[in-house]
């Protein structure tokens, strides 16, 4: 028995398969549908031959066995077309919600990305009482026109880059110059390739910084529990799916999610949206 890939995308796969099952059923109406036709053809043509005048009684009785199994062919063909086209609405309904779930799940991932990385561009820890009193009328702002933007479900936004997104949002709130300075931490994959360095020296870059973001995390949590924390944090960079998964990925987002999935929720830093995280 085959293994699956490493690499399969089950949801994909599984959409496919139902593509598929729609196009076979699809055939299937349509072949039988011919069928159908063909016997109710025949049918007509031995009853008409059966009501001719002049007709012997043996070709009476001949035409009209084949009218009667002719018939007999078109129900059972006319069912089979009833039954693929009632299956094949079924299979497309159920693909159709599959879809309207996954574009809804997408639609929510990329508003909570895009309010992300825009809070990020709003809020500065320096700022002074005016400029805190000016981030809290454009988070308003925002919070606005975010839901005129997602409020029209026929506007596929979810299909577009989120750097799009963020960018025309940003100019709107007069941040254009607050993003194109931080553009590479929120880009949609393929991230930004290194600015430096072989390929070897992104990774262990990128690792050592991954260590360093996790480690912070201990800065916001009693210190009698730090020290168990620390190596449960520790025990959780060994194992084997962190390197594999977190190496293509900026740090910032690659410590958040394993903050996830220890339990704990990721603490930023203020002073990450100073350093670039293109690795």
């Amino acid at each position: 028995m085959k293994t699956a890939p490493a690499d399969l995308d089950i949801q994909a796969y599984c959409r496919g398969l139902a593509l598929q099952q729609v196009q076979m059923l699809t055939r299937l109406a349509e072949i039988a549908m011919q069928l159908a036709e063909a016997e109710g053809t025949r049918a007509t043509a031995a009853q008409a031959r059966a009501a001719q005048p002049k007709a012997d009684a043996a070709a009476v009785q001949t035409a009209r066995a084949e009218a009667q199994e002719a018939g007999m062919a078109f129900g059972r063909f006319s069912r089979s077309v009833q039954r693929s086209l009632a299956l094949r609405s079924r299979a497309a309904a159920d693909l159709c919600a599959g879809d309207k779930a996954d574009r809804k799940a997408r639609r929510a991932r990329q508003r909570n990305h895009v309010t992300s990385a825009l809070h990020a561009l709003i809020w500065d820890p320096t700022q002074s009482t005016e400029e805190h009193d000016k981030a809290e009328d454009r988070t308003d702002d925002l919070d606005r026109r975010l839901d005129e933007l997602y409020r029209d479900e026929e506007d596929r936004i979810e299909d577009r880059p989120v750097g799009s997104v963020i960018a025309g949002l940003a100019c709107g709130l007069h941040l254009s110059d607050e993003w194109r300075r931080r553009a590479s931490d929120w880009s949609d994959p393929p991230y930004p390739p290194p600015l430096t360095g072989t390929p070897a020296e992104t990774r262990e870059r990128r690792w050592a910084w991954l260590r360093e973001l996790m480690k912070q995390t201990l800065d916001a949590i009693d210190a009698d529990k730090a020290a168990r924390l620390e190596a449960g944090i520790e025990a959780r960079l060994q194992e084997p799916d962190v390197p594999a998964r977190s190496t293509p990925e900026p740090p910032m987002r690659a410590a958040g999610r394993l903050c996830r999935s220890l339990g704990l929720e990721p603490y930023p830093h203020l002073d990450w949206a100073d350093k670039p995280d293109t690795g």
